[in-house]
Parts: C-alpha cells; structure tokens; sequence
C-alpha cells in the first residue's frame, strides 16, 4: 500500500467474496467497509503425515531454539535477537538456529556480532524441506516473533512436531496459538517480555512442558489438517458458484 497508494480502496470496490487465513485479516476487511456476509475465514493446513514426529524431552542442558522465516524486517527477527541477548547476560545456556535467507541477512549477522552472540546463533540459510524438518526433530523451542503475521503454517508444523511455540500477538499467530493452552503469546516489539517467557518455559518442570506438546500437537492434527482445509474451500467455491 505505501508503493500502490489506494491499492486496497480499488480492491475492496469489487463486488466479490474474500477469502482470509485469520480473523485479524478479515478485521481488516471490516475496516475497509467489506461486509462479514462477503467473507470467509479458512485457515492454513499442514500434512500433519510428514509432520509427525514428536521429539523426546532434550538431555541436554541446553535450550534448543529455531525459526523459520525469511529475512525480512517484518519477522521481527531483530527483537529475538535482543531478547536472547538479555538471556545470555543471565547465563541461561540455548543456542538459536535461523533457517532461511533475505535482504536482512546481512544486518542480523552482523546484530549477532554486535551482542556478542556469535556461539550461541548460527544461520542455515535457505534449507530443503527434508532439512527443514531435521531442524525442528532437533528443536526444542520454536520462535516466531512477527511484527505482522497473516497466521504462519511453519508454526503449524513446529506444534505438529512437538516443539514448545512462542509467538508475538501479530494477527493469525494469536489464533495458531492458544496462550497458555497450546504454547504462549507475547506481545510483539517487546524483546524484555520475550525474554522473560523463555526463561519461564525454560524453567518449565518436564511434565508441564509435555501437556502443552500434546495439547498443541492434538489441536493442529483435528483443526489444521489438510482434509479439513479441502472441505473449507469446497464449500466456499460451491456458495460462490450457487
């Protein structure tokens, strides 16, 4: 919108049904003046046939953390970065994985040098799918700080697999995660209060950490299935078509 000025005004002036992942996407439809009978909610869905090892509780000391996700300022990779910081200075050991690549690469190796972290993070880049999944076996925490997040399937994935998620407040991550349910959600740019989840989860007692596992785990294989998605969208053809 800030290269295509008026680019959502166009959009919302066509008579047309509008399909959202979350309900933060279609308040924003609601803004714009689109009416709640014009849209339909179907959230993403994972293959929860590949997804779908559960990882043993760690042995190690350390606190396994990864994310997923383009470089891109948008992710709020920076305020991990930060909140992981804070950790280092308390001792609390973890070692943080980013897999993937974009304009921002650069700029995050160089914030990890800057705190000092350069032992603690290391950067995949871009990783195959197969990889991608030997990443999360490994795992024992999965972080998607977002800024702004239509609903993220790579947390679908990481719950499916049975990593402890934390997530920022942005848009669909709110819905994908259940606080205190399914994982927790801290308010996003807030890396203090990142930091302060992680050290809670970390200190977490083994059989709290596992009935979170499973909780997320269940919701994800019953309501984020790709059987379920098909039947969503079926249906949301079929009115249109009726």
């Amino acid at each position: 919108p800030h290269k295509n000025l008026g680019c959502y005004q166009f959009l919302c002036s066509k008579e047309c049904k509008y399909h959202v992942l979350s309900e933060g996407m279609k308040n924003g439809l609601l803004l714009n003046g689109i009416l709640e009978q014009q849209i339909t909610k179907i959230t993403p869905a994972i293959d929860t046939n590949i997804f779908n090892v559960n990882p043993n509780e760690s042995k190690q000391d350390i606190l396994r953390i990864t994310t997923i996700a383009r470089m891109h300022w948008v992710k709020g990779l920076e305020y991990t970065l930060e909140a992981l910081a804070l950790l280092k200075n308390e001792n609390i050991p973890f070692h943080y994985t980013i897999v993937g690549d974009g304009i921002e690469n650069e700029r995050l190796q160089f914030a990890v040098h800057q705190l000092g972290m350069s032992e603690q993070v290391t950067f995949t880049g871009k990783l195959s799918a197969s990889e991608v999944k030997e990443q999360l076996q490994q795992a024992d925490v999965y972080i998607p700080y977002s800024i702004q997040e239509g609903f993220c399937n790579a947390v679908l994935e990481a719950q499916a697999m049975g990593l402890l998620c934390i997530v920022s407040d942005a848009e669909g991550l709110s819905e994908n995660v259940l606080d205190n349910q399914t994982g927790w959600v801290v308010p996003k740019r807030q890396p203090k209060l990142l930091a302060q989840k992680v050290r809670e989860v970390y200190m977490l007692g083994a059989h709290e950490k596992e009935r979170v596992r499973q909780a997320a785990r269940k919701r994800v294989l019953e309501d984020f299935n790709l059987e379920k998605q098909q039947e969503a969208f079926l249906a949301f053809y079929n009115v249109m078509i009726e």
